[in-house]
């Protein structure tokens, strides 16, 4: 169970969806991490040119890739081998000592979108690339697992969890906002969260702390995780804190998951440090200490 459709559940299962745009979502799942970005009214070669650029920002200019074109949802379409290796001048071959590899491809979606898909897998090893892989044939042909319509049209404002609507600080924005999930960024703060039915305890438990894992694997230099008791919409509920260096000062993760009748929402605030005990406006008063 999760965040996904019914028919995309064991497919995705252990992947964390990320919100990232209104137009975007990525999913961390476990050594493979996979985006989708719904494009309108861009070719097909600027999308793989974005995707590029994407790329580059996140690994580096010692990124090597290979034009190409990959087969997905019954068609051929163009696509990008790349990998970051220790070896001169690089390489995208899985024996040669690499930090990571993957593919980028665009594909046509309906309307006129082109869907920009793209995937990092950790040590460019086969089997987390073979997992981008079988994650690209569902992507490509039905988008986005979770059932929601990718497009900054379709956010809903203002942003809402199912049992209460949410406020946007001043200097903050959505940078997504659907029925099932969210988030508004700040200067120095977000808050995120995702919302699944039917709550189980163990599901919702797992939940948790696989976000929290895939929350801190995106923070480098991230602290150990506390967990301590707390307040989640009004639920007693355990929550994980921990912290990580940035330029402005420490900055301090909250996360918890509880239930709501029949839903689990999990959500998580950060923050600087300095603003404790405190929890900024852009929290949305969802977390407090008992």
């Amino acid at each position: 169970m999760g965040p996904f459709l019914p028919a995309a559940r064991a497919l995705f299962a252990g992947c964390t969806p990320v919100p990232d745009s209104a137009t975007s979502r990525v999913y961390q799942c476990g050594d493979s991490t996979v985006w989708l970005v719904e494009r309108k009214a861009v070719p097909a070669e600027r999308v793989l040119t974005l995707a590029r650029a994407r790329l580059v920002e996140r690994l580096g200019e010692r990124v090597v890739v290979a034009e190409g074109a990959l087969p997905l949802a019954d068609r051929s379409w163009p696509a990008a081998r790349f990998a970051v290796c220790d070896a001169e001048g690089g390489g995208t071959e899985a024996s040669t000592p690499c930090r990571a590899g993957g593919y980028l491809v665009s594909v046509a979606g309906p309307l006129g979108r082109q869907r920009e898909l793209g995937c990092v897998a950790k040590n460019n090893a086969q089997p987390a690339v073979a997992r981008c892989l079988e994650l690209f044939e569902y992507l490509a042909a039905k988008g986005s697992p979770e059932g929601e319509l990718l497009d900054e049209q379709a956010m809903l404002l203002p942003p809402r969890l199912p049992w209460r609507s949410l406020a946007v600080p001043e200097k903050c924005q959505p940078s997504e906002s659907t029925s099932r999930a969210g988030r508004i960024r700040c200067d120095d703060a977000s808050f995120v969260w995702s919302v699944y039915r039917p709550a189980r305890t163990e599901v919702t438990v797992r939940w948790r702390d696989q976000s929290v894992s895939e929350l801190r694997a995106a923070l480098p230099g991230a602290g150990p995780v506390k967990e301590v008791a707390c307040m989640l919409e009004q639920q007693p509920a355990r929550c994980l804190r921990f912290t990580a260096p940035t330029a402005r000062g420490p900055l301090v993760v909250w996360a918890g998951a509880t239930h709501w009748d029949d839903r689990a929402v999990f959500a998580a605030c950060s923050f600087l440090e300095s603003e404790e005990p405190a929890f900024p406006a852009v929290c949305n008063g969802a977390f407090s200490v008992p």
